[in-house]
């Protein structure tokens, strides 16, 4: 059969963006779907995701000025995606239509009332803001991140459900900048109860010591939105019961509490493909139970993470570069160790296993060592006194089983303890490396030195 392209990728992002791109270099006919090519090609890490929030984050640590942030923020925003839109239009050839993609077969879309073909399809449409099902939530004019990376007004309070990532991260910035901030988690520690808790406990200390007020363990029962006379808004947060009950006031709400995949339009009921707690169901091999539709990133579900969507796509690149179905050279998705960072100052970096899951698997054997950055010279000088790094290891041997690190730049730190961990290298081998002087990774030294002692292997 004649198709209209090789492959079709939908969605724009560093996921389906890579496919084709890669895909049309080697001699394939390749296409992207973008919804709005004007405002979002790239994706959501570059539009209205990690790149604003970051820029946005770093620009507050210095000033105050909000103009100037999101000045600042506008601005590399529109360089990178125009720049990428650039790329893969001019230098590379990729076909770029406009529009919301809805399957019609196995091999085919509909988008704005023209059918298109392909062998192959890779959805990569990412992921929307999940909005939970609290009483009221659909009356009021709530904000997401995405509207809050538009927002001009400094509030002078802001209420935020959901102590993740962007809950925080949005919750420092706006504190920074002039904001009473009131945090809403259900679960019992922040971060969602995702990450080792001594290490969500100490970081959330420190943002309450900060002024930033966070109350845990109880989820929003209702929340209302009134007007004052003059047209002012105002919106309240209820918590029914807990050791927080009460009535919580302020003039802009975020609602941050997670991801879930954007399939809803797809209509993936007009094809073979299944789907599983709103997850897009894929093999080792990123494949579908329909052989010619792929799925990549965040559509398959978590971890949500930009760099691992991205890894998948050079994965599968590399597979259908040496066929377009499955052969015996095919090599199936690797288990690799993720990064988890959280961009609050200081920046949180975590991988591998929390000290619960380590005590759960290994019990008695784990061993954990913490190193306080206020004893290494260059966190003195660049005024990280709070700052803590922490590992876990295992009795009798080198293995190292997570790092948990809070300090200036961890999430480029972190980095260090992965190599080591895909590489089969140890505590031994970070403690034995000659580091620079003053360097913020001495701190590694000095945490795999104390771990190496503890492990005794």
């Amino acid at each position: 059969m004649d198709y209209n392209f090789d492959l079709i990728s939908i969605g724009s992002g560093s996921a389906g963006r890579r496919v084709a791109v890669g895909l049309k270099q080697s001699g394939w006919d390749t296409a992207i779907i973008e919804k709005d090519v004007e405002n979002h090609f790239g994706g959501t890490c570059i539009c209205t995701g990690c790149v604003p929030t970051k820029a946005l984050i770093e620009k507050s640590k210095y000033s105050s000025d909000f103009d100037v942030a999101r000045l600042h923020k506008n601005n590399i925003v529109e360089r990178i995606r125009s720049g990428t839109l650039r790329h893969v239009v001019e230098r590379t050839g990729v076909e770029v239509i406009r529009g919301f993609a809805s399957f019609i077969d196995n091999h085919t879309v509909e988008i704005n009332g023209k059918r298109f073909t392909a062998e192959i399809f890779v959805i990569a449409s990412g992921s929307e803001t999940f909005i939970p099902s609290i009483k009221g939530i659909q009356e009021i004019n709530y904000k997401t991140s995405k509207e809050f990376l538009e927002n001009e007004i400094i509030p002078n309070r802001l209420l935020i459900i959901g102590a993740g990532r962007i809950g925080l991260e949005f919750g420092q910035l706006y504190h920074n900048l002039g904001s009473e901030v009131l945090v809403f988690e259900g679960f019992s520690h922040i971060f969602a109860n995702a990450e080792d808790n001594e290490m969500s406990d100490i970081i959330e200390e420190f943002l309450i010591n900060k002024g930033i007020k966070i109350f845990t363990g109880k989820f929003v029962d209702e929340i209302r939105e009134t007007r004052s006379a003059d047209g002012k808004q105002e919106f309240t947060v209820i918590l029914n019961d807990g050791e927080n009950r009460g009535e919580y006031k302020g003039d802009m709400l975020l609602v941050a509490t997670g991801r879930r995949p954007n399939i809803s339009q797809l209509r993936l009921e007009n094809t073979d493909v299944e789907v599983s707690r709103g997850n897009v169901v894929v093999n080792d091999y990123l494949q579908t139970k329909v052989p010619n539709i792929f799925a990549i990133g965040d559509v398959i579900g978590n971890p949500m993470f930009t760099n691992w969507a991205s890894y998948q796509s050079g994965h599968l690149l590399k597979n259908l570069k040496k066929s377009r179905s499955k052969i015996a050279d095919w090599k199936p998705l690797p288990n690799k160790n993720l990064p988890r960072i959280a961009f609050v100052q200081p920046e949180f970096a975590a991988v591998g296993l929390t000290e619960e899951e380590a005590r759960t698997k290994y019990m008695d054997r784990v061993v954990v060592h913490k190193f306080y950055n206020k004893w290494l010279g260059k966190s003195m000088i660049v005024g990280d006194q709070d700052g803590i790094l922490k590992g876990i290891g295992l009795k009798g041997s080198n293995k190292i089983l997570g790092a948990h690190l809070w300090g200036e730049r961890t999430g480029s730190l972190v980095q260090m303890v992965i190599f080591a961990m895909d590489n089969n290298l140890g505590w031994k081998e970070l403690s034995e490396m000659v580091y620079g002087h003053p360097v913020l990774s001495e701190g590694i030294y000095s945490l795999a030195s104390g771990m190496n002692g503890k492990t005794g292997d």
